[in-house]
């Protein structure tokens, strides 16, 4: 079995406890207009252009099967995204690496073999392996197949989810998992589905089932000016963890450090402006407000 896989981060210390190694499975049902990762959204391997690195060599001209390299009025190669059929050819021979393809399909054993690779870490640092996205349970049997690679090792498995997926995908997720990181994006489904294509019923189902399932859930809010931090939206919130007794959550402040990543996927950039420290403030008190105690990660 092969899933695709877009990058695995070593060393991660804001995954979940301790060192860790987090394997992020290409693929989300979501979209949401925030995302700083947005070569994580598309189920397929992408070709993405960084033009400021491109030293035009033309190397990547040479070789393209289909035409799909284009010039700028600053001679930098870009590509026709008309003719690119993300087959990464212009990627194996770019010398500056202006050229990266996102996406590459692996076996379990190939991505355990990386896992493992750090597993004395994990032992001396109460770490472990944290799965994320994209939405991994989006990669279905493939990370099941990753789970249980992990249990029969003993390490501390991590899932960082949106929810999204399947009551049954989901019970099948859950006695794999020793923690979650689980998104709580907004609690009115039609504004939830406005911003990111789909509404929240199965979200809010699923992570309710976490809760009660005492299993250790942390929640995770991106928090976005105007859009998300409103007194109706984190009264919400509170009201809806408080009733399955959660009372603590992580906040994740709006920032552009994804923002290149647009222009490399030739996609539109988002148009978030990040918090001023004072407008942040004023956000954060909403949640002490409604009795929710915040962590800020950066």
């Amino acid at each position: 079995m092969k899933g695709i896989v877009y990058n695995i981060q070593r060393m991660s210390t804001k995954d979940g406890p301790g060192l860790r190694t987090t394997v992020f499975l290409k693929g989300c049902p979501l979209h949401c207009p925030w995302c700083s990762n947005p070569e994580s959204q598309s189920f397929k391997p992408q070709l993405m252009v960084f033009t400021n690195l491109c030293v035009a060599c033309g190397a990547c001209a040479a070789v393209c099967p289909n035409d799909a390299v284009e010039q700028d009025e600053n001679g930098k190669y870009n590509r026709d995204l008309a003719k690119c059929t993300n087959c990464g050819e212009c990627a194996r021979v770019c010398p500056s690496k202006a050229r990266e393809m996102s996406g590459e399909y692996m076996t379990v054993e190939e991505v355990m073999k990386v896992v493992d690779s750090d597993s004395l870490f994990y032992s001396n640092s109460d770490g472990g392996v944290t799965f994320g996205g994209g939405e991994p349970t989006a990669a279905g049997d493939f990370l099941l197949e990753l789970m249980d690679a992990s249990i029969r090792r003993g390490y501390h498995i991590c899932l960082d989810t949106c929810g999204v997926c399947s009551h049954e995908m989901f019970a099948r997720v859950l006695p794999r998992v020793d923690m979650f990181l689980f998104d709580c994006k907004h609690m009115d489904p039609e504004e939830h589905k406005r911003l990111t294509g789909r509404d929240n019923r199965i979200i809010l189902e699923n992570l309710a089932t976490a809760l009660d399932s005492k299993k250790d859930v942390h929640i995770r809010i991106p928090l976005m000016p105007g859009i998300n931090d409103t007194e109706k939206n984190i009264a919400a919130m509170a009201e809806f963890l408080h009733a399955h007794g959660k009372h603590e959550v992580d906040v994740l402040p709006c920032h552009t450090f994804g923002l290149s990543k647009y222009g490399a996927l030739k996609l539109p950039a988002p148009t978030m402006v990040p918090y001023k420290p004072e407008e942040l403030a004023v956000a954060l008190e909403r949640f002490a407000k409604h009795n929710l105690k915040v962590e800020i990660i950066k």
